[in-house]
């Protein structure tokens, strides 16, 4: 497993990174759930990340990290329905957790200021108290990367933001947002990485490809799971790539990219033809919202 700097945090993060997003099979499982987990400690993954709205997962993800508790990163959200109720999440988070302290807690940037502001207000007062490391912010929608870098261009110190080779522009450095997040050296995880999921999985698991070349690609054992990753690894701002891990295969295919190299020409001409089908299948399968692909792409 390899490492990197998340931005300004000086914290470091695996390459790979254990998304918590569950279908129906893991929070029917907790004892698979907990080998999954293992699994990604056994390949070096250090950041895990505890998404679930309700609290179903904190106590499991709290258990299942017992013994790594103060070697891992440990990455919530603020999800309480009420803004002036963040610091009663951050003690709850620390006392699930046993930790006197929770290395990155982000809120969701979803262009309200006025409850960004509440919760920001918040997060910095327990980062001064030393109960956690590093405040985030997670964006769905390129316009409130752009407006929350505004409202807080000193209190963020890394961001998550939708990226995978579906959008291959997203965190292009030539574009608008890359400048903006590495001129304030922002620590970048990118999430999505398999175009969002249903229950069933990844959308990009959906795309069916055909043909002779695929087919020949196909047999030199290209693997879309991993390449996935890879491409986003590519990226020089990207310090993590977090996708949701709900089988100990998807664990090891995921962390298997780490320290992978370079795109191959087969590797990118692989990605460009699941890309290609990915224009034309997902505008009807996805719908308009689909805000992991579409808004990121131009």
């Amino acid at each position: 497993m390899e490492y990197r700097r998340l931005g300004r945090t000086e914290i470091e993060v695996s390459e790979p990174s254990f998304g918590s997003h569950l279908n129906k099979a893991n929070k029917a499982d907790p004892e698979g759930r907990r080998r999954q987990i293992q699994a990604g400690i056994d390949c070096g993954i250090n950041l895990f990340d505890i998404y679930e709205h309700s609290y179903q997962q904190f106590e499991p993800m709290s258990v299942a990290l017992d013994a790594v508790r103060d070697e891992v990163v440990i990455s919530l959200v603020t999800v309480w329905r009420a803004a002036d109720e963040v610091m009663d999440e951050v003690e709850y988070a620390l006392e699930v957790f046993k930790r006197d302290t929770i290395d990155l807690f982000r809120l969701v940037l979803k262009g309200d200021p006025e409850d960004a502001g509440q919760r920001m207000e918040s997060l910095v007062a327990a980062k001064e108290q030393g109960k956690i490391r590093a405040i985030g912010g997670v964006v769905h929608y390129p316009q409130h990367l752009v407006q929350g870098l505004e409202q807080f261009p000193d209190e963020l110190d890394y961001m998550l933001v939708p990226a995978s080779f579906c959008a291959p522009l997203a965190l292009d450095e030539g574009r608008e947002l890359a400048p903006l997040m590495t001129g304030r050296d922002l620590g970048i995880i990118a999430m999505k990485a398999m175009a969002a999921a249903d229950d069933a999985g990844g959308y990009i698991h959906k795309l069916q490809p055909g043909g002779d070349e695929m087919a020949q690609l196909r047999a030199k054992g290209l693997s879309l799971g991993k390449l996935a990753v890879k491409y986003l690894l590519q990226s020089p701002i990207v310090a993590s790539v977090l996708p949701a891990m709900n089988s100990i295969d998807e664990v090891r295919e995921d962390a298997s990219a780490c320290g992978d190299g370079s795109l191959t020409a087969d590797e990118k001409r692989f990605l460009e033809i699941y890309r290609e089908e990915a224009d034309r299948v997902f505008p009807d399968m996805l719908g308009k919202d689909n805000y992991w692909v579409s808004p990121w792409t131009l």
